[in-house]
């Protein structure tokens, strides 16, 4: 595969980067060292491609990684050193547990397709493989399965309709009576897929007609603590006791009438 010494990684699981072997896009690179200034970190996906393939590894957790020869690339699960390797920590990386080396199992998923088809395989599998279901036990000595099946409810869709393949309900969080934080998101980057990277109309009300009646939305901001039509950055009162957003207008129209 002629990948170009390039590779791709991803930045917490949504925006995705151009990495060149030997090679920073704002300022002239000095190669000092050549595998770790080349590792980056994998936080759910790494791939190099051509014309014709892609070559995807989905990681279950953080990784490292990087494409030190064309057409490759290696991924660090877990590193250890023995002694301080003089890189400021002023220890050596040596996790241990019950004084044995940690062992450290990831999984990881191989996708090999053609480019314009990979970016829909890839981001429902990294959705699929960082939210799997969960496996359950019980002791021995509680009731039998048969019977718990019958006493517990086991399983609740509050959803009354689907949702489109390119979006994901982050948070159903129930905060009060009657009064719920949704949160969606459309995950897939822009230009990414020819159908699926294209904008999305959804119906809050049909998707949640089993739970009642929406009677009114506020949009809040990203961490939704307060609403979008309430916030207000870099606003504050200077020592003259004046907007800290009059200053900044005055600035921008005297920089206007400058380039007048």
């Amino acid at each position: 595969m002629n990948s170009g010494s390039k590779c791709y990684t991803d930045v917490n699981g949504r925006e995705v980067l151009e990495r060149i072997l030997d090679h920073r896009p704002t300022w002239p690179y000095l190669v000092d060292e050549r595998i770790s200034g080349n590792y980056y970190p994998i936080n759910s996906r790494i791939w190099i491609r051509d014309h014709d393939r892609q070559l995807t590894v989905l990681t279950d957790r953080s990784d490292g990684g990087g494409s030190m020869h064309d057409g490759s690339f290696e991924i660090m699960v877990h590193r250890r050193i023995l002694h301080y390797d003089s890189m400021g920590v002023d220890e050596a990386l040596n996790g241990t547990a019950y004084g044995k080396g940690l062992v450290v199992f990831g999984k990881h998923i191989l996708l090999v397709e053609q480019p314009e088809d990979s970016a829909r395989l890839y981001r429902v599998g990294a959705q699929q493989l960082f939210m799997h279901p969960l496996a359950t036990y019980s002791l021995p000595n509680t009731p039998p399965y048969a019977n718990y099946s019958n006493i517990y409810r086991q399983s609740w869709l509050a959803l009354s309709d689907t949702i489109p393949l390119n979006v994901h309900l982050l948070t159903f969080d129930q905060l009060a009576s009657k009064q719920y934080l949704v949160r969606v998101e459309h995950y897939f980057e822009l230009n990414e897929d020819d159908m699926y990277s294209q904008p999305v109309t959804m119906d809050l009300q049909a998707l949640f007609t089993s739970i009642g009646t929406i009677a009114d939305m506020t949009e809040l901001v990203l961490n939704a603590n307060l609403p979008l039509s309430q916030l207000h950055r870099l606003d504050w009162m200077t020592k003259d006791q004046e907007s800290s957003h009059v200053n900044m207008f005055r600035k921008l129209n005297f920089i206007d009438k400058y380039l007048e």
